[in-house]
This record gives C-alpha cells, sequence and structure tokens, in this order.
C-alpha cells in the first residue's frame, strides 16, 4: 500500500536566523546541512514551499514560540512567522507563543495576533521557557490569562512534552502530568499534546489519551516504529491523532520519509481503516485551522 493522498505535517519548526541563538542554528545544521542554504533569506518562502512539493505535503503547521533565555526566540517572532506565512496560499499555518514567565498576561498580549487571524494557534515549551504548565495553579497569573484566553478564543494550544537535547532546556517541565491541571481546568481549551511525553513519559500520556477524550495527541517526534512499543494502547485514540515531524529537528529522517514510515504501520500492524488514517495524515490538523 503506498500513501497516496494529501498530507498535513502538524509540527514542522521554522524560525528566522535572526530570531535564533547562533549555536542553536549550528546545531540544527550539522544535523540537516541542507538548512543552511534554506535561510539565507528569512523572507523568501519559495525554498520552503518547493521543500513541502519534494515531500508531498500539501500544508503544514510553522512553529514558533517565545523562548529568549533557551532558544533566542523573542515575542517578535509572532510578527516574522505570521509575516512569512501571510502569502503562502494557505500551505504554511503560522503557530506562534508567548513565554508567560516573561510577559505579563500573556494572553492579552498574544490576543491581537489570534483574533486578527495573523496566528493560527500557539506552542507552549515548558523545557524552553523553563515553567511548569500548571504553574497558574501556584500563583503564575500571567500564565492563567494565557490558557483563558486561548480557551476563550478557541484556538489549538500545542503543548511540548518529553525532553529536549538542546543545551540550557530543563526536560523536567516536559512532563506530561503537568498538563491535567489544564485539561480540568480549562475544559474548552483545544489542547494538542505534542510527542507524547518522549523518551520518559509514554505511559503517563497515554494515560492522558485515555481520560480525557478531548485532548488531540500530535506524533512529532515519535520514530513510528516505537509507537506499538511506547503507546501500547494507540489504536483507541488513533482517531485523535495527527501526523507530525518534527523536521528539522535531532533524529528526524525527514518529512516524507517519516510519513511513508507511519503509514506502514497504521496499515500493517494496526489494520486501521482508510477513514482513520487520512484523518491522522490530513483531517484531525485540518480541523483546527
Amino acid at each position: 500500500m503506498a500513501l497516496n493522498f494529501p498530507i498535513i505535517d502538524a509540527h514542522l519548526h521554522w524560525h528566522s536566523p535572526k530570531e535564533m541563538d547562533e549555536g542553536i542554528i549550528k546545531m540544527i545544521i550539522r544535523e540537516f546541512p541542507i538548512i543552511s542554504s534554506l535561510l539565507d533569506d528569512d523572507k523568501d518562502t519559495k525554498p520552503l514551499l518547493e521543500l513541502l512539493d519534494q515531500e508531498g505535503v500539501e500544508k503544514c503547521f510553522i512553529i514558533n514560540y517565545m523562548s529568549p533565555r533557551v532558544m533566542g526566540y523573542s515575542f517578535k517572532t509572532n510578527d516574522w512567522v505570521s509575516s512569512f506565512t501571510e502569502e503562502s496560499e494557505g500551505r504554511l499555518i503560522p503557530i506562534g507563543g508567548v513565554d508567560p514567565t516573561a510577559i505579563d498576561n500573556a494572553g492579552e498580549a498574544i490576543r491581537p495576533y489570534l483574533e486578527s487571524g495573523r496566528l493560527k494557534g500557539i506552542k507552549i515549551h515548558g523545557p524552553h521557557q523553563l515553567v511548569s504548565y500548571s504553574a497558574y495553579t501556584k500563583g503564575l497569573s500571567s500564565q492563567q490569562n494565557l490558557y483563558e484566553v486561548c480557551e476563550e478564543l478557541r484556538v489549538p494550544v500545542i503543548f511540548h512534552t518529553g525532553s529536549s537535547v538542546f543545551p540550557r532546556a530543563r526536560s523536567k517541565y516536559g512532563d506530561p502530568l503537568e498538563l491535567e491541571d489544564v485539561l480540568i481546568d480549562f475544559p474548552k481549551m483545544k489542547v494538542v499534546m505534542a510527542h507524547g511525553g518522549r523518551p520518559f513519559w509514554m505511559r503517563e500520556a497515554e494515560y492522558l489519551l485515555g481520560k480525557y477524550r478531548n485532548l488531540l495527541f500530535d506524533l512529532s517526534g515519535i520514530p513510528p516504529k516505537l509507537i506499538p512499543e511506547w503507546f501500547p494502547r494507540f489504536k483507541r485514540y488513533a482517531d485523535r491523532t495527527m501526523f507530525a515531524s518534527d523536521f528539522p529537528s535531532p533524529g528526524v529522517p525527514g518529512i516524507r520519509k517519516n510519513a511513508e514510515n507511519l503509514y506502514s504501520i497504521l496499515k500493517d500492524t494496526y489494520k486501521l481503516s482508510e477513514s482513520i488514517v487520512r484523518k491522522i495524515f490530513y483531517e484531525n490538523a485540518n480541523s483546527l485551522i
């Protein structure tokens, strides 16, 4: 069987090099030398769109977020990603973010971008923002404000769960169980759990997916061959799962190769119906935008 229908990559990292720490850029280029030439002009979408054409990807979520202390990304990354994607005819979906430990009333700060459609969702990265997802329960009012605004506007919120290999990142903030407070206290928020807590907390991630039927699962950074081992109950929540490559992150073989490997697992190991497979590769992500 072949993967012969349109796909959406729900987690692709593309940032302006002007917003990135120099050491981080060098680390990524070591893994993917092709990135060096693609980043020559941070306003030119042509190289990325050509890459998507080569990889057979119709649309992708362009993941950006604020992380001044770990990655170098400032709040200005939201202006860059919204501008970068606006002429892509809907193929590049702008995802931004705000660090509630660096900006007061983070929700109000990001609201104009969300209400205007300049951003279609936000990414929250605990290990890169050095904060727990439940810090609002201990008095971080700016995080509370961010969650309230995202729930009010019904925009997707993508939470990083699991480790990070980047220097200065603190992986303890990637524990998916920190999301349970969020799921309980903000039941109308569109929560996407990225990475499934890999490589430490897959059991905790599965617990959440089993308990909370409104929780979506983004497969970014998970080798498809390890899904049966890491997520033994995957078939129970496959219909709430999204294909996501995490390209260009360390260990990712490429978007198309990742997609083909996943397709084989879904069809050969899980015997999923074509309708569920299409949800995973296209429909679930498309419904968020």
